[in-house]
């Protein structure tokens, strides 16, 4: 498990498992209407246990410098989240400018029961996903890392994430254009690709939105199964297009019986 900097320990008092028991977590107080933390789908009551894989007791002023080195470095932090009885990863680039709070001393030793079970990997393996759900719990899942697959060529990209309308008018310009002239197709060909290589997740999340899916989470994983499988602990009932995780626990639809009122 992830040890602890000398600096943060010595404001903790160990217990004799090892592990702080008085040591409290940063809590998010509440989100400004404008925030990269709100921008990250981070919720009040999230509670942050880790930085970079080290468990994190430092106050709230040393972690917003730790956020502001990583700004000025181009890095990413990648900071351990726990929202009830989940904990997952998040990358974060800049400072969340939220309003944050600290754990009480009860939020604080359930937050160390879960962190013990909580596995990292490789820092360089991660990567962000966002995930957009509609009412439906159906999940779209993207990596927002570049894909070199949407420049090159953009038709199956926009496959791979079935984005039917976008594919129908990036194949409408290429014919269109070829009609015309062969001089005119190379040049939409390379525009095109410009216009992928700089948009390309904003593209899928804009047609998510168009698709009535809203933004609802971004978690931190090494693949594509590790988010989805993020996702389903969150919510027990997200379904996904191509599922690494199995089928979600059955929505009931059906009515709730009508409870009859007896005559005192």
């Amino acid at each position: 498990m992830a040890d602890m900097h000398d600096d943060q320990a010595d404001g903790a008092e160990l217990s004799g498992g090892g592990k702080p028991v008085t040591g409290s977590f940063i809590k998010i107080k509440s989100l400004p209407r404008v925030a990269y933390g709100r921008d990250l789908r981070l919720r009040e009551g999230d509670i942050i246990l880790a930085v970079d894989a080290e468990l994190w007791s430092n106050d709230v002023a040393l972690f917003d410098e730790a956020c502001q080195r990583a700004e000025e470095a181009g890095a990413s932090l990648l900071v351990t989240i726990s929202r009830g009885e989940v904990i997952f990863d998040i990358l974060v680039e800049r400072p969340l400018r939220l309003e944050f709070d600290y754990t009480t001393d009860s939020e604080t030793t359930s937050a160390h029961e879960l962190f013990i079970s909580h596995e990292f990997g490789v820092l360089e393996d991660y990567r962000n996903y966002e995930a957009l759900r509609d009412v439906y719990r159906h999940v779209v899942l993207y990596d927002t890392a570049y894909s070199g697959l949407a420049t090159m060529l953009p038709p199956m990209w926009l496959l791979q994430h079935r984005a039917w309308e976008p594919l129908a008018a990036t194949i409408a310009v290429y014919v269109a254009s070829a009609a015309i002239s062969w001089y005119l197709f190379i040049v939409s060909v390379f525009l095109l690709a410009f216009y992928f290589h700089r948009i390309q997740h904003r593209l899928i999340r804009n047609y998510s939105i168009f698709t009535e899916h809203y933004f609802w989470l971004v978690c931190a994983a090494r693949s594509a199964a590790e988010a989805q499988m993020i996702c389903r602990k969150l919510d027990p009932k997200a379904r996904f297009d191509f599922s690494y995780v199995g089928p979600p626990e059955p929505i009931d639809t059906k009515p709730r019986p009508a409870t009859s009122k007896t005559a005192p």
